[in-house]
């Protein structure tokens, strides 16, 4: 019996090994724009009657009040429209009186925009700070749209490096502890700068595990302040999420052409291959199809390739959209979520790749001259490698 308990302490005490926890402290940090160039924007509905309990400001003019629901709490929010000026008055630390703050600018659309500092609070009596951009139109008087200008950022100890991190409130609710809600960022290539865009391989929504160098992780918890963070290795299979930069080699695929021939970027190294994302009925796509034809026309006896990945959602559209358009050059079929979609993490399309003989990418997002040019440098590139010793001729 004395044994059996003893077993069971082993045992227990090696799982708990073998499941590894990793923790960071993570700093308050403002500027969200400057990371990532974009914020998710929530919308609350203003009504014409004042709610009760509030020191409110005396209007000088029409009057809209709202609440913003913020982590536990909602914070009081009014602007005062005269008509050819709009005061925005805000209760930041929902202490029950507002206070004024200037619009910063003007968007677009004609909608102001504030920077307003808060401090949120949580159920179990804290507070954080927190920063909110207010946007509010006088051609939408009852909506108040905002979005967080605020994140969280550290270094974390995974395996043998350290990695700098940011923890973004996604949502822009006040919390970072629903996972659901949130991103994470991590120096996964180590060069000292974080790329936070949508098809990032340093991107992660928060609830879903990642690889780093063949170890994979999962986020289990965030403190509700985004303080702090808790990482645990885990043993689920993920791949690692392959840098789709300039410099960085082309992920492969397998896929078969449109004549059922299968093809490759391993298959096709030695040539300089031209990849383009679209659909038949995505209008620029089809727009930037003669501009696929003469690249492929031109460059045909300089080792070009150019290779269509098609996202239509059948293959007969596919096929009806190939005809339609004459398309000459090489077609592959991959559908709206298909492999080769999903490996280059496709967010929008017309979306291209110019890859250099050697498989590493040296362009994308390129439309029109600026594809044709960088296509040409790559062949002048091929010319001057070629060309013998000493020699700029071929």
């Amino acid at each position: 019996m004395i044994r059996r308990v003893v077993a069971v302490v082993v045992f227990l005490c090696l799982a708990a090994v073998a499941v590894r926890a990793h923790e960071a402290e993570l700093s308050y940090a403002e500027g969200i724009l400057e990371l990532t160039g974009a914020c998710f924007i929530r919308g609350i509905k203003l009504e014409a009657d004042p709610r009760e309990g509030v020191e409110w400001p005396e209007p000088e003019g029409k009057a809209y009040y709202g609440e913003l629901p913020l982590a536990d709490g909602r914070h009081a929010v009014m602007v005062d429209w005269t008509g050819d000026r709009a005061v925005l008055h805000v209760d930041g630390d929902r202490s029950g009186a507002l206070r004024a703050f200037e619009w910063e600018r003007m968007l677009a659309d004609g909608s102001l925009l504030a920077s307003v500092p808060l401090a949120i609070g949580f159920d179990d009596g804290g507070t954080a700070p927190y920063r909110l951009f207010l946007m509010w139109s006088p051609f939408t008087q009852t909506v108040l749209t905002y979005c967080r200008d605020t994140y969280r950022e550290g270094t974390i100890d995974l395996g043998d490096r350290a990695y700098a991190l940011v923890i973004i409130d996604d949502d822009s609710d006040g919390r970072y502890d629903l996972l659901g809600g949130g991103v994470l960022l991590i120096d996964v290539d180590g060069d000292g700068e974080l790329l936070a865009s949508s098809d990032s391989h340093e991107r992660f929504p928060l609830d879903v595990p990642f690889n780093l160098d063949g170890t994979v992780y999962r986020v289990v918890s965030v403190a509700p302040d985004g303080s702090r963070v808790e990482v645990e290795e885990s043993d689920e299979v993920v791949p690692p999420k392959p840098p789709l930069l300039p410099g960085f080699p082309a992920p492969d695929f397998q896929g078969i052409d449109s004549t059922g021939a299968s093809v490759s970027i391993e298959g096709l190294r030695g040539s300089i291959v031209v990849l383009d994302f679209w659909a038949g009925w995505c209008g620029p796509c089809v727009d930037e199809l003669p501009t696929f034809e003469r690249i492929a026309g031109d460059f045909a006896d300089a080792n070009v390739v150019v290779l269509g990945i098609n996202l239509d959602r059948s293959t007969e559209e596919f096929e009806d959209a190939t005809v339609e358009h004459g398309i000459g050059y090489r077609q592959v079929y991959d559908g709206p979520e298909g492999p080769i979609n999903q490996l280059y993490r496709i967010e929008g399309i017309p979306m291209t790749y110019v890859i250099d003989r050697d498989g590493i990418i040296r362009g994308r997002g390129l439309r029109g001259d600026d594809l044709r040019a960088a296509v040409e440098a790559l062949v002048a590139e091929q010319v001057r490698e070629d060309a013998p010793d000493g020699s700029n001729e071929p």
